[in-house]
């Protein structure tokens, strides 16, 4: 803390859990001033079940409040919101910062005062230097808002992939933001309107929107953007906006190299905490390269200790992955702390809605999570490592054909089309390599490639509210963003995927609240600059996704699981506690239902399909495209009866 000690005040918390950190702030306009009763109602509305004391700062007509999970080893002394003694500015900040030692560089004098200096302090000190431009210098995970005294200017950021939830609202006299819905809802008292629209996108499966939530008048401030207020006006920009290296010349040696030493700057990065470290290990390909890399960089002592790897098991289920898990164990030479799945609740789920105001979280997520952040609740780990992002980056696709094309490289065009065992007929290879040149819908699909934009309204979905809330000129008002190349448009939709506030907000508070902090090595920013430019063949060859990961992995990772092509499918947690639902409700009696949104024939139709199919072991393929819809109808079910009713 570097500000004057008066202007933060410590509110007692009664409780027995470590939440997430949570921000949040309210700014009033003009010449107002925050009284008492807002304080502490934002106060209140913050503090969710932990037991860290919320920490209060307030001059004037703006007031900060932060609640701190202590991660990392400097986070321990970290007292935020925390203000400059001469600039003036005051920080709230929620995050991790990646490459310290590069910016404390920058700082030069100033830096080597503040080698264990809290992450905020580095941040803070940034910008009393470096003004607003200094997001372009920051490696990590963060969200945070930073208050300009004598200018009365808030200005708020998100990192570029952005993990850390940013909620803001403003209605002309009033700005308040925070990272849950919770702490900005009850903490200015805001009025519970209904945003039916996200949920049309939501109950379709076609998510497009990246700012909106399910509360009217409350946004979500994007990945890689900033918001500034100022004489009272909010202007929105995008800070991230980089143009990638074509590394298509590069050799698959140097491509190989590259990625196994950003990899590892990765891992070293994320293992910056001030308890030990687990991982989940499913024996999937991207949870095994984490354990197999971070085990090798401790016994290199590059890693100060070792990552304790955490295996979920699912004993006679389709999904149970133990042969793979114990292949790295074997090959490794450790023993994987093992935790079973918890049954879904639907009582706790509707608890959780109702306490938090987040959707409930997937059943094929919710007991893993339980699971293992229970166990490490138990022993006192703070930091769980997850394969998330592997499929995003290293997937790879063929949007990089038409670059070829264009590039006049047909031999190799050719030699990847018609590569042996591909059995691509002509048809699909010009699809796939022209028809992005000369459609505008192909190339709008490679801003969506996880759905089709330009197909009808589900059928499970009423027309005539799909056409009052526009549900068809949402997704035609979907944003495309433009890239010198294919490929990098394609790859760029994993950036900031508008699915990922819906799916992964709930799974981050989740975890959060058991005192647990996730982090996802592959959505390094550094490794991904270096993706988003990677040869489109290296990624995916031959039809066999993730080359280069498999490449990388050489004598690091045992070759069965390296060399692994299946991937467990996760249906059945999904549709058991579908039909857990459905033995308690009525389909007429659901929301959804009952409110006109979807059809009530279909649902039950559906329903009715996928409990036989789980019935028959879940062999072949599924028996309708409805199973994530048939799920957000009971999650929007459950979170309106529980949080948007209470």
């Amino acid at each position: 803390m570097r500000g004057d000690q008066p202007r933060v005040a410590v509110y007692g918390v009664c409780g027995h859990e470590i939440a997430m950190t949570i921000i949040a702030g309210v700014i009033l306009n003009g010449q107002q001033m925050v009284g008492d009763a807002l304080t502490e109602q934002l106060v209140a509305a913050s503090m969710g079940q932990a037991v860290d004391s919320p920490k209060v700062w307030r001059s004037g007509p703006a007031v900060l409040v932060r609640v701190g999970n202590a991660a990392t080893p400097e986070a321990a002394i970290d007292i935020q919101p925390d203000q400059g003694r001469a600039s003036g500015l005051t920080i709230c900040f929620d995050g991790r910062l990646d490459n310290r030692a590069e910016l404390l560089e920058a700082l030069g004098r100033d830096g080597d005062c503040l080698k264990h200096a809290p992450d905020s302090e580095i941040v803070l000190t940034l910008h009393e230097r470096f003004g607003d431009d200094v997001p372009d210098r920051l490696v990590g995970d963060y969200a945070y808002a930073l208050w300009h005294t004598v200018e009365r200017r808030l200005f708020c950021v998100r990192s570029p992939i952005g993990w850390r939830p940013f909620l803001w609202t403003f209605d002309g006299a009033r700005f308040g933001f925070a990272s849950t819905p919770r702490a900005l809802l009850l903490g200015l008292g805001l009025e519970r309107q209904l945003n039916e629209g996200l949920i049309g996108e939501v109950i379709s499966t076609r998510i497009v929107n990246r700012t909106e939530t399910f509360w009217k008048n409350v946004h979500q401030l994007e990945q890689g953007c900033s918001l500034t207020l100022e004489k009272g006006e909010v202007r929105v920009r995008r800070w991230h906006n980089e143009a990638y290296e074509d590394l298509s010349h590069w050799s698959e040696r140097d491509h190989v190299d590259r990625f196994n030493e950003l990899f590892d700057q990765a891992l070293i990065a994320v293992n910056r905490s001030s308890t030990p470290v687990a991982a989940h290990l499913s024996g999937g390909l991207d949870s095994s390269a984490i354990v197999c890399r971070a085990t090798e960089l401790h016994r290199q002592g590059r890693i100060g200790r070792n990552v304790e790897a955490i295996s979920v098991r699912y004993p006679g289920e389709p999904h149970d992955e133990t042969e793979w898990s114990s292949a790295v164990e074997q090959h490794l030479g450790i023993e994987a702390r093992v935790v079973g799945d918890m049954p879904y609740d639907l009582n706790a789920a509707r608890n959780w809605c109702r306490d938090t105001f987040q959707l409930p979280v997937r059943p094929n997520t919710m007991g893993p999570t339980q699971s293992v952040c229970t166990s490490m609740r138990a022993r006192g780990e703070r930091v769980l490592l997850t394969g998330e992002g592997g499929d995003d980056w290293l997937n790879g696709s063929h949007a990089h054909w038409p670059d070829l094309l264009l590039q006049g490289r047909l031999a190799t065009l050719l030699r990847e089309g018609f590569a042996p065992d591909t059995n691509r007929t002509l048809r699909s290879f010009a699809s796939q390599a022209i028809g992005p040149i000369f459609s505008a819908r192909r190339r709008r699909g490679l801003s969506y490639p996880t759905m089709r934009l330009d197909l009808p309204v589900p059928h499970w979905i009423r027309p005539e509210w799909a056409r009052r809330i526009e549900l068809e000129s949402r997704w035609k008002a979907a944003p495309h963003p433009d890239f010198p190349r294919f490929a990098q448009r394609h790859r760029y939709s994993m950036m900031g995927a508008p699915y990922r506030h819906v799916i992964f907000d709930p799974i981050q508070a989740t975890a959060g609240s058991y005192g647990v902090e996730l982090r996802h090595p592959f959505h390094d920013i550094r490794l991904v600059r270096f993706l988003m430019g990677a040869r489109g063949d290296l990624l995916r060859r031959n039809g066999v996704r993730k080359h280069l990961l498999r490449e990388a992995m050489r004598g690091t990772m045992p070759e069965r699981v390296r060399t692994r092509q299946s991937k467990a499918h996760f249906s059945a947690p999904i549709i058991d506690a579908l039909i857990g639902f459905y033995a308690q409700r009525e389909v007429a009696d659901v929301v959804a239902v009952r409110e006109g949104w979807v059809d009530g024939a279909v649902i039950r139709t559906s329903i009715e399909q996928l409990k036989q199919w789980r019935i028959d072991g879940l062999h072949g393929d599924p028996p309708n495209n409805a199973l994530a819809a048939m799920w957000f109808v009971v999650a929007i079910d459950l979170w309106l009866e529980s949080a948007f009713a209470a």
